[in-house]
């Protein structure tokens, strides 16, 4: 019989006091109270971007309700709201997001080259080409779909 060293893992809770014993959905909903407020906007409206009905986003801001992955998602990506501070309720954080640079296409496909030019690996290497192909195609597809086809009639008027 071989031996097999048993490692122990601390698997304690290390979560701040205040976000123990099921306070985590008051936390969640009290932040996006504030993220609420510094919108501007009605109960209504935030129920209408989460797609829920304002009963429930009201339990969600009572604490009396968690709040799905899904809901958090479209708050990060709608609303710019930044999940630091909404989940984790670090202050340290700005309940909104600042606006990012746009992307340099240029120089995101140079950081690409470089990428798959040092990895040492042939299967990496081509690995990562036809991750880059397939995404690539998904993109062309998405902008080539008949949706942007629609946008784009539109704009020729």
């Amino acid at each position: 019989m071989a031996y097999r060293k048993t490692t122990y893992k601390d698997t304690s809770d290390k979560r701040p006091m205040n976000m123990r014993q099921g306070n985590l959905n008051y936390i969640i909903g009290t932040n996006i109270d504030y993220l609420q407020q510094e919108l501007g906007w009605s109960n209504d409206q935030m129920a209408a971007v989460l797609k829920m009905k304002p009963a429930s986003y009201d339990r969600i801001k009572a604490g009396t309700r968690g709040i799905k992955v899904e809901k958090l998602t479209l708050l990060y990506y709608c609303l710019g709201a930044d999940l630091n501070r909404l989940v984790g309720n670090d202050n340290s954080y700005k309940i909104t997001r600042e606006a990012q640079a746009s992307f340099n296409f240029e120089q995101g496909i140079r950081d690409i080259v470089i990428d798959i030019e040092n990895t040492e690996s042939y299967r990496e290497r081509v690995g990562k080409i036809i991750y880059m192909y397939n995404e690539y195609g998904k993109m062309l597809a998405e902008l080539m779909g008949p949706e942007s086809r629609k946008f784009l009639k539109e704009d020729e008027e």
